[in-house]
């Protein structure tokens, strides 16, 4: 009789609950979560196959800047369909010379990793902006991103590339002879002043540089009882060649006792040096070339390019000098001699020949 009288309780009392508010609470909980874990796994089932439906694009802001220099990567994603995606996860590596801001680098990987979450509505498309220090000269190539999806890994081809051109230097920490340059024909529209060639002496101007004085004239010209009269100061001839062609040697001699860290640091110095003439030569409206006995990241084994004016030819100069390996390819005494050939060969068909044989 207990047991009848404890089942028949029991009965009762689920009787009463099943009629109560909290149960049907419970099943609505119950139910609805079983809704969205169907809907879920649908969900996720016909995303993974409406993943192809992502257009993804990147690119740099500018398509070259020089060493120190900030730029813009810009991610452009787009969806082409009208399901919605949420929690795209596109992953990729960018090298650690293209710093990017707020970036915290552990120091044992050789390039940044880094996500981008998107949610994308149907046919939505969302540009994101990062900002990138470039702190090394180089051509940088990005080929391609990643998204993870149920089955795995999706690759997406999104070429972003960006050349950084070597440092340009202060004017005050060249003292070039150019003379030696340029020809040593006399002008008054100077690039750069010739502090071996002395002309004479005048007077101060204003504008005139302190180291221009010529502190021995200025004393012998003072006159008893009126004090100094004007400064003097040193004048130096200026060239009239408007035509300027840069060589750089990378050989280093035999025996040398130049460590390769060294050697590296030398080059880079020296194609800072050499951006910077050129950048100067152009803007003051030279006609610039540029050759170097070194290797190129393309396979080339030397860099060669005739005398020509314009910012185009200016570029393409500095994306070679972001481009160099300083790996020497060849003597110097080669170099030279491939351009007299080349001077010869061309004095034959052309009249400028003999202004080229005279630069080399």
């Amino acid at each position: 009789s207990m047991n009848i009288y404890s089942v028949d309780a029991f009965l009762e009392r689920m009787k009463k609950f099943v009629n109560s508010t909290a149960f049907r609470v419970i099943l609505i909980i119950v139910l609805a979560l079983a809704a969205f874990l169907l809907l879920r796994r649908l969900y996720i089932s016909l995303r993974n196959k409406r993943l192809s439906n992502l257009i993804y694009e990147r690119n740099f802001s500018e398509s070259g800047v020089y060493e120190g220099e900030c730029v813009e990567l810009v991610e452009t994603i787009r969806n082409a369909g009208f399901f919605p995606l949420f929690g795209v996860d596109v992953e990729s590596y960018i090298y650690n010379e293209l710093e990017l801001e707020e970036y915290e680098s552990d120091g044992k990987g050789g390039m940044q990793y880094i996500i981008s979450r998107f949610n994308l509505l149907p046919y939505m498309q969302i540009k994101r902006r990062h900002t990138v220090n470039c702190v090394r000269r180089g051509h940088y190539r990005l080929q391609v991103a990643t998204i993870y999806g149920k089955k795995g890994p999706i690759t997406l081809n999104a070429p972003a590339e960006i050349y950084v051109f070597p440092k340009i230097m202060s004017l005050d920490l060249r003292n070039l002879a150019a003379s030696r340059l340029q020809g040593n024909l006399a002008s008054m529209r100077p690039l750069y002043t010739d502090p071996f060639s002395f002309s004479g002496i005048r007077d101060y101007r204003f504008g005139d540089r302190l180291s221009q004085v010529n502190f021995k004239a200025s004393a012998k010209t003072m006159h008893e009882g009126y004090g100094y009269s004007s400064l003097k100061v040193n004048v130096n001839d200026f060239c009239a060649s408007r035509k300027m062609m840069i060589y750089i040697d990378f050989h280093l001699p035999m025996g040398s006792k130049i460590d390769g860290r060294k050697y590296n640091l030398m080059a880079e110095q020296a194609l800072r040096f050499c951006a910077s003439i050129i950048n100067e030569a152009i803007f003051g409206g030279y006609a610039v070339g540029l050759a170097a006995n070194c290797k190129t990241y393309d396979g080339e084994l030397s860099v060669k390019y005739g005398c020509e004016s314009g910012t185009p030819h200016m570029i393409d100069m500095l994306r070679e000098l972001a481009s160099i390996n300083p790996v020497e390819s060849s003597s110097f005494a080669a170099l030279l001699d491939r351009a007299v050939s080349e001077a010869m060969s061309c004095l034959l068909y052309t009249s400028d020949a003999a202004d080229d044989l005279t630069r080399v």
